[in-house]
C-alpha cells in the first residue's frame, strides 16, 4: 500500500446535482487508498450543495463559489493536490470500476508513459450504456489533428501536466483537446485496450448542440496555435479514422450489447445512497 502513487482527481462541477451523486461515488467507492479527491463547484443553484455537504468527508478539498468556467476551475483545484498521477472528471460523467488501481498499476509498469486512455462508452441520463467508441492504438499524428481522446478516460503524470504548462483556463470547451495536444508533442502516450470511465450524453452538456461536421471555434484555435494544418488530401485519413471507429464501436455494441444500466457493473453501488462507511 505504501508503494502506490497518490492519485489526484479533480471534478469541476455547476448545476449537475442530478447527475453528481453517481460522479462522487465513482470516484470514492474506488477505495484506492492514495487517493486526493477535490471538487470546485461554480455555485450550483440545484441540490449540489446538500450532496457536496454529504459527501464532504471523503474530499481532500471542496469549495463552491463563482468561477470563469470549467477550465478555470480544474486548474485551480490541481493547484490544491500533489500526486503523481493526475486526471479530471467531469460532474456527469463517471469511472469505471477499479479503474485507478489500474492507472497505479499501469504507470508503475510503464514508466516511459505520460499519459493513457481507453477506449469510451457512452450513457444517457438514466445510466443506460446505449453505444461506444472503439479506438485504434494511440497515434500523435491522428490524435493530434482529430479530437478522439475520451477525457474522462484519461490520467497522466503530474511531470508533463507541469511540463505542458497545465490546463488553459482561457477555454471553456476545447481544454482538454488542448491539454492533451501538448502532452502528444512533449511525451508519449498511449491507449489501453479497456474502459476506465463513462461519458454522459444529455440535453444540457456542452457537446449536445454541436452540429456533425461542424468545426468548434476552439477547436479550430487549438489547432491554430499549435501549428497543426489540415491539408485537403488530410480528409482521406479523418474519414478512414471515422469509419474505423464507427464500424468497430457497431461491432462490439452487437456482440456485447448495450441498453443495460450502466450501474450493474458496480452491483447497484452507485445508485445506493448510503454513505460508505470506512
Amino acid at each position: 500500500m505504501t508503494d502506490l502513487p497518490t492519485i489526484s482527481i479533480v471534478t469541476p462541477s455547476y448545476q449537475h446535482g442530478s447527475f453528481l451523486e453517481w460522479t462522487l461515488r465513482s470516484v470514492i467507492l474506488q477505495r484506492y487508498p492514495k487517493l486526493e479527491y477535490v471538487v470546485m463547484d461554480g455555485g450550483s443553484t440545484d441540490k449540489t450543495p446538500e450532496i457536496l455537504r454529504r459527501y464532504q468527508r471523503f474530499l481532500s478539498h471542496c469549495e463552491s463559489a463563482p468561477d470563469q468556467g470549467q477550465a478555470d476551475a480544474a486548474a485551480r483545484g490541481f493547484t490544491h493536490t500533489t500526486g503523481e498521477i493526475m486526471a479530471y472528471l467531469n460532474s456527469d460523467d463517471m469511472l469505471a470500476p477499479g479503474a485507478l488501481n489500474f492507472v497505479a498499476g499501469y504507470f508503475a509498469a510503464h514508466r516511459r508513459v505520460d499519459a493513457l486512455y481507453s477506449h469510451r462508452v457512452f450513457v444517457t441520463e438514466d445510466n443506460t450504456v446505449d453505444s461506444y467508441w472503439i479506438l485504434p492504438r494511440h497515434s500523435n499524428w491522428l490524435m493530434s489533428r482529430w479530437d478522439y481522446i475520451p477525457q474522462e478516460t484519461c490520467f497522466w503524470r503530474r511531470r508533463i501536466y507541469e511540463e505542458a504548462g497545465g490546463i488553459d483556463p482561457g477555454f471553456q470547451f476545447a481544454l482538454d483537446y488542448d491539454l492533451f495536444v501538448r502532452f502528444m508533442q512533449r511525451g508519449q502516450m498511449r491507449r489501453v485496450n479497456g474502459f476506465l470511465g463513462a461519458f454522459r450524453r444529455h440535453a444540457a452538456s456542452k457537446t449536445a448542440g454541436l452540429i456533425e461536421g461542424e468545426v468548434h471555434p476552439e477547436v479550430a484555435r487549438v489547432r491554430r496555435e499549435h501549428g497543426i494544418r489540415l491539408r485537403e488530401w488530410h480528409r482521406l485519413p479523418e474519414l478512414a479514422l471515422y469509419e474505423w471507429i464507427d464500424v468497430r464501436s457497431r461491432y462490439f455494441a452487437a456482440r456485447k450489447k448495450t441498453g443495460y444500466n450502466y450501474d450493474r457493473l458496480w452491483g447497484g453501488l452507485l445508485t445506493d445512497h448510503r454513505l460508505p462507511e470506512w
